[in-house]
């Protein structure tokens, strides 16, 4: 008997619940993660935000959830995994209430890293609370579900954020995950009496957990710096130096540590970290084209298309990733675990190569197969990657598997909006020629909403030609720059995650 996984004891719905109570909240937190980023032009113009707002109000969130990521996974292992769970539920409904509300951008701010701390212990514990509640057709069949209906969540959030931004608000996107998530606690409930289900205090290690998470927000908050700093800049220096420091700081304290956060045996672990390079991958492809796509077709300069436009224009990349989600299954089998990474990921850097042509002569219709070829490759790719991730290593060390996941998970989506914003203002912002002079700031101007044409209607006859052309190829521009980027780390991932997956040659007799 494998205690938590028993279901001897246990009334015949409750394994089920608990795969009931997870998909709840996966929907909640894929559309937190897509729906926001396509409502961004109702958030822009009703509350005056800059581009760099803009990606603190989307990275934010995920910053604050690859922070806590390795926490959440752990705190499942001390105060139970059902009590985890519920925490975070608690934590995601008070921020997504806040941000429904919010009156201005700092609050808004504030509310969606409230909701991201809240998703660092609800993607880990998702994991947990399915281990220890199977389903009865197994875990592994659980695992499936759960990443299927987080891929289908990501998918439509373009198209739920978008639906409700032009015929409600981008507001009414924080009052449904509000119900979801109140919906997924009245599921999970139950299962707090579960006494299987218990925590082993002898796991605490309160010195990794907090070197762990400075380590990820410095890592990841230099990130978005660089747009402000520069790469070649002292405050990067700086910040390199303790970055390294901390790291070396934590790798001594978890080394003499008797319960380390992450035990050696998971970075030892080809397979672990293998999942977790092509995870990090596919949050980075799946995110950033997302967010960025959002950011050209809106913009006033190219397609000003409305948000239900947007989600429309990326419905081939939603199908995708949802129809070809199980077909990575298929390939595991037959080539082996480095097969769908390979494949997806590839797809995948097709595609962002291909979008990498953009220009302000490019048609939506001439977008649709590249969309799509990133929505095949990032559903072959991430469909088959929790398992691996994080039951290589059994169950023994499952929380801090689960931990490791949702953290890479988080640290691909950030660093997709940090480096890809800084990439894309980089470009974008140029607009201020001799003979195109421009009103506002450049970055307000580069999203292309309202301030952009108060600016053209500000413009002489003669100079709003010439205005609109250029900023019409300076946002074509910038999204090419910003795919050409992620195509190449792409690249660099895929080739040591299948490195990592490489089937292992037998051992000699």
């Amino acid at each position: 008997m494998d205690g938590p996984t028993s279901s001897e004891n246990r009334p015949w719905w409750q394994p089920e619940r608990s795969v009931a109570a997870v998909g709840v909240a996966m929907v909640v937190v894929g559309l937190s993660t897509t729906a926001v980023g396509v409502a961004s032009r109702g958030i822009v113009d009703e509350l005056d935000v800059t581009l760099r707002s803009l990606s603190w109000i989307v990275g934010g969130y995920l910053l604050a959830a690859a922070t806590f990521a390795l926490i959440g996974g752990r705190l499942g292992d001390v105060i139970g995994r059902t009590q985890t769970f519920m925490i975070g539920i608690a934590v995601f409904g008070g921020g997504a209430l806040l941000a429904a509300i919010a009156p201005g951008s700092r609050v808004l701010i504030a509310a969606r890293l409230i909701q991201g701390v809240g998703a660092a212990l609800l993607m880990p514990a998702s994991i947990e609370l399915i281990a220890a509640h199977p389903p009865v057709r197994g875990t592994r069949l659980g695992f499936r579900w759960r990443g299927l209906i987080y891929a289908v969540s990501f998918g439509i959030g373009p198209l739920v954020g978008g639906v409700l931004t032009d015929y409600l608000s981008w507001r009414a996107i924080f009052w449904l995950e509000l119900g979801l998530i109140t919906i997924a606690a009245v599921l999970a409930l139950p299962l707090l009496r579960d006494p299987s289900d218990l925590p082993r205090p002898s796991t605490r290690d309160y010195g990794g957990a907090v070197l762990s998470s400075i380590v990820v927000l410095v890592g990841i908050g230099s990130a978005f710096g660089i747009e402000s700093w520069g790469w070649v800049s002292w405050p990067a220096a700086v910040t390199t130096v303790v970055l390294g420091g901390l790291i070396a700081v934590l790798v001594r304290v978890e080394s003499r540590a008797a319960n380390p956060l992450m035990h050696r045996s998971l970075w030892h672990n080809r397979v672990v970290l293998g999942a977790n390079v092509a995870t990090i991958a596919a949050s980075i492809g799946m995110l950033g084209l997302i967010y960025f796509f959002n950011l050209f077709a809106q913009s006033a300069a190219v397609f000003d298309s409305p948000a239900l436009g947007v989600a429309a224009a990326l419905a081939p990349f939603a199908v995708s990733i949802i129809l070809f989600a199980r077909f990575s299954e298929l390939l595991a089998r037959r080539l082996g675990l480095w097969g769908p990474v390979l494949t997806g990921l590839g797809l995948a850097i097709v595609g962002f190569a291909w979008l990498s042509t953009t220009s302000a002569s490019t048609t939506e219709s001439g977008l649709i197969v590249p969309l799509a070829l990133c929505g095949v490759g990032a559903g072959i790719a991430n469909g088959g990657l929790t398992g691996p991730a994080v039951l290589s290593e059994g169950r023994a060390r499952l929380d801090e598997a689960a931990g490791m996941l949702s953290l890479s998970r988080f640290i691909g989506s950030a660093l997709a909006i940090a480096i890809g914003t800084s990439t894309y203002l980089s470009v974008a912002v140029h607009l201020d020629t001799p003979d195109v002079p421009v009103g506002h700031g450049a970055d307000e101007v580069a999203l292309g909403g309202s301030a952009f044409k108060e600016v053209v209607a500000q413009l002489g006859r003669d100079l709003r030609g010439p205005f609109e052309a250029a900023a019409r190829a300076r946002t074509a521009e910038a999204f090419a720059t910003t795919m050409r980027v992620a195509a190449v780390v792409l690249l660099v991932l895929t080739l040591l995650s299948v490195w990592l997956l490489r089937p292992r040659r037998d051992a000699p007799t």
